[in-house]
């Protein structure tokens, strides 16, 4: 009698087991979920017309880069006239890509100069210097 109680005892132990894991995996999924999302952005393709309107900055990325969607994200909170090319899924991506070095995304390009990476100092320090020259002040 005895073995029959620590058989059912040891599967009963088995099921709670299995159910606080199952607990535990749907715990740390929901907390991915949570945790990964990102405040939606837009991406500007750089189209014909948004080039003749010279953007303030022109950028190389791609849509999986965690980088280019911070400097999407930062252009669009402080009203950066940007676009952006991808340079997986268009030939002028591509293209551009490859004349600026390559390497990693995103690249951006503003006025005479090119970043390559996501950092605001530089981003803000270009386009100071970027304003200088349209205002005309060296």
């Amino acid at each position: 009698m005895t073995k029959i109680i620590d058989t059912q005892a040891s599967a009963n132990i088995k099921k709670k087991r299995k159910r606080n894991g199952l607990y535990i995996v749907i715990l740390l999924f929901l907390g991915l979920i949570i945790f990964t999302r990102h405040e939606p952005v837009n991406s500007i393709d750089c189209t014909p017309e948004i080039i003749a309107g010279k953007p303030d900055v022109i950028m190389l990325g791609a849509w999986w880069c965690p980088y280019c969607y911070q400097a999407k994200k930062y252009f669009q909170h402080n009203h950066v006239h940007y676009c952006e090319y991808d340079v997986e899924n268009t030939t002028t991506g591509k293209q551009l890509y490859e004349q600026y070095g390559g390497g990693a995304v995103p690249i951006l390009l503003i006025g005479e100069y090119q970043l390559n990476g996501f950092s605001v100092q530089q981003i803000e320090t270009a386009l100071v210097l970027l304003n200088n020259e349209h205002n005309g002040i060296k």
